[in-house]
């Protein structure tokens, strides 16, 4: 990450509308209202910002922010526990590639840890994001076990129109060792291509770089399960047609049939250069 970024923590009502004007340029869209945000800034929730020396005038500075609050999670029996949960994060995509949402996970969690009430973080992600996936799963030591359909319903922003707002639920747990295994750059699993069991894809068109889902996907054997995911859902949509409703559906039914079998979202690698998702068996 560049040095001249600096990331603090929000409060004041101005600190609050330059953010609302950092999501507008994100999602151009759908805006988290003033007085949610002062009262969660004032009232346990956390705000953080990154803003650098040469970031534009009308955001102040500002290129990025994270947003979450206390809530609780809820165990076998029912039991409740403390937990933070981390519900939005967003960079200017001019500022896309250097680090930042990184650098804000990071102060987020540096944060939480001082502040001591809780080591587990929650949010969900949309599945279909590969470089989302990249850092929540393999430089952030995050897991999943959990799939949801459509959580927010139908959207018109312009990252989620036109297909359900399906989510990857994760867990982070702060102080695991998985965790300090990301955070020091370090590999999360090894595993040969002979022991995974893939699902397969396949050229759109003949000589197409564009890769389009193949058959349903197999039902988990007992092995690590490798699951292609889309290398962009931006050149998906630019597609047009079916392909990126496809590839929801396909994700979907893989990923629901591995956690259904107890398997649990480990890592995000390439696979004779394609990226896929590893499920890790019960054992």
């Amino acid at each position: 990450m560049s040095p001249s970024i600096e990331i603090r923590t929000l409060s004041t009502v101005e600190d609050c509308r330059t953010l609302q004007a950092v999501q507008d340029l994100i999602w151009g869209g759908d805006i988290m209202s003033i007085h949610v945000l002062v009262t969660q800034s004032n009232h346990g929730g956390l705000l953080q910002g990154a803003f650098a020396s040469e970031g534009a005038e009308d955001t102040d500075g500002m290129v990025g922010f994270s947003f979450g609050w206390p809530a609780f999670a809820f165990d076998n029996s029912g039991g409740r526990k403390l937990k933070f949960r981390s519900h939005i994060m967003g960079v200017l995509p001019a500022w896309h590639g250097r680090g930042i949402g990184l650098e804000l996970k990071k102060s987020q969690r540096e944060e939480l840890l001082r502040q001591g009430w809780t080591d587990h973080v929650t949010w969900t992600y949309d599945p279909l994001q590969r470089v989302n996936a990249r850092l929540n799963v393999c430089r952030l030591g995050a897991v999943c076990t959990t799939y949801v359909r459509n959580v927010y319903g139908e959207m018109t922003d312009s990252l989620n129109a036109g297909v359900p707002t399906d989510r990857f639920e994760l867990d982070w747990y702060l102080n695991s060792p998985r965790v300090h295994t990301a955070l020091g750059g370090n590999a999360l699993t090894a595993w040969r291509t002979t022991e995974l069991q893939r699902a397969a894809t396949r050229p759109q068109r003949r000589g197409d770089r564009l890769r389009a889902p193949l058959g349903p996907p197999p039902v988990p054997d007992g092995r690590p399960f490798a699951l292609p995911l889309p290398d962009s859902v931006d050149a998906l949509r630019q597609a047009g047609g079916t392909l990126l409703y496809d590839w929801r559906m396909f994700v979907r039914q893989a990923a629901e049939s591995c956690y259904s079998a107890g398997y649990m979202l480990v890592d995000c690698l390439q696979v004779d250069q394609e990226w896929h998702y590893i499920f890790a068996p019960p054992d």
